[in-house]
């Protein structure tokens, strides 16, 4: 199953549902880990890229996946950075959500 995770509090409360389900079918989940919001970067290890970074956020968009957006400042890049659910990062990059991208899977590291 795929699930969208909702949190319209920006996390105080985060709901899960399955892809093509109505609202009201969302459940309560706590928040651990697997939710917090992370960076490519901070994700990879290593800045990911703009093509990389457009692959994901099309595979977030299209997986309806909520994203947040962080600015940063540092001697090699200054701008928004794009924050994922880190469930998300790990089922594109372990599981290969590609679909649509180049047909390879992507691996983590």
């Amino acid at each position: 199953m795929e699930y969208i995770y909702e949190s319209p509090d920006k996390g105080k409360t985060i709901y899960r549902r399955e892809i093509g389900k109505p609202h009201n079918n969302r459940k309560l989940i706590k928040k651990d880990d697997n939710m917090t919001m992370t960076s490519l970067y901070d994700y990879l290890g290593h800045a990911a890229g703009s093509e990389l970074g457009q692959q994901v956020a099309t595979a977030a968009r299209k997986a309806g996946v909520k994203h947040e957006i962080r600015e940063i400042k540092n001697p090699k890049y200054s701008g928004p950075v794009m924050l994922y659910p880190r469930a998300f990062l790990d089922l594109y990059f372990k599981n290969g959500l590609t679909e649509g991208t180049n047909g390879k899977q992507l691996l983590k590291g």
